[in-house]
């Protein structure tokens, strides 16, 4: 029996999910503003929270028709015959590349640990640089034609404009359940999960994981976060009701206002005044991103993520974000 069990159906979220009506409402018809501080769960309008299993198999949200393109059964159809794809390992660093013919991985992929009886799994014990992942080296032309029928997300830097300029970089991801990146850093953006469903975790800039960079993100879940502290009721309802109230701030204050390190308003508007808090000790904020949800990750918060589903496929976009 593992202490974590990726397949699991009730993993915790305590960050907070906005509807995307929810999000316009609060923001506008651009969407989520430039070098916004907190992460966010986006789903779509039409997403039933009750039926999560149906949600998975069938999905709703604004890029049905990529979603279409990348079942497993389409997805080579997109690609010259004997297409080959640059796998990365799955440790901090992404240490290593192997190169591979696309319709080889999705079968190691989905046949790993078969022989243990463990299909379509990565196990917490494999070390990251051993792990072969595909994501992170999707920028070919034949990758730019097919990430053209992606469907960007709602944000004040997800224009057609900035897509034109390439100001916004789109990675595409497959994954098998357990697999994922190792606790790291870098600048804001999204991940919209297309098939399956994706585990993320993360902690604010201030509070630095303990994590072995060599092995993949499965380890630590495997490892550590069980020795963590929970996050207790009041917990989650304190950090919900801290985000709503910094929704209503930040419409209050306008966007002149606002500078690089995040928002300064008046005296009693101050973003110093609601810091984010992560204890060591605790648990990170995480949730679980079902098949038509996407998280909006902010800029230098660690983070590491683990795919739940055999086939998981995910779009990740890297926003270059200004105020």
């Amino acid at each position: 029996k593992r202490n974590w069990e990726p397949t699991s159906s009730s993993h915790p979220c305590n960050i907070l999910r906005l509807s995307q009506s929810e999000l316009l409402r609060a923001f506008g018809p651009l969407g989520v503003p430039n070098l916004y501080p907190h992460p966010l769960v986006i789903r779509p309008d039409n997403y039933d929270s009750q039926n999560e299993a149906t949600i998975n198999n069938n999905y709703i949200g604004r890029n049905r028709h990529f979603a279409n393109m990348t079942t497993l059964e389409h997805l080579p159809l997109n690609f010259p015959p004997n297409f080959n794809v640059t796998l990365t390992g799955s440790d901090s660093l992404s240490t290593h590349r192997r190169i591979i013919n696309l319709s080889q991985y999705l079968s190691e992929m989905l046949d790993a640990n078969k022989d243990i009886d463990r299909p379509g799994e990565t196990l917490p014990d494999e070390f990251g640089n051993e792990t072969w992942y595909l994501f992170g080296e999707t920028f070919t032309k034949e990758w730019a034609e097919f990430l053209q029928h992606y469907n960007l997300p709602t944000c004040q830097s997800c224009t057609p404009l900035h897509r034109q300029q390439s100001m916004i970089a789109l990675s595409f991801g497959i994954g098998n359940i357990g697999s994922g990146v190792q606790w790291h850093l870098h600048g804001p953006g999204f991940s919209e999960t297309i098939h399956g469903r994706k585990h993320w975790v993360l902690y604010p800039p201030q509070s630095i994981p303990v994590y072995k960079m060599e092995y993949a993100s499965r380890h630590w879940m495997e490892n550590v976060y069980p020795n963590l502290e929970d996050w207790n009721d009041q917990d989650v309802k304190m950090e919900l009701k801290h985000d709503e109230e910094f929704l209503k701030m930040w419409k209050r204050v306008s966007a002149k206002q606002r500078h690089f390190d995040g928002m300064m308003g008046n005296e009693n508007e101050s973003i110093d005044e609601i810091e984010e808090q992560g204890p060591s000790n605790k648990k990170p904020w995480e949730c679980t991103i079902n098949a038509g949800e996407m998280i909006y990750f902010p800029d230098g918060w660690h983070h590491a993520t683990i795919n739940l589903e055999r086939y998981t496929v995910f779009v990740s976009s890297f926003t270059t974000e200004h105020n």
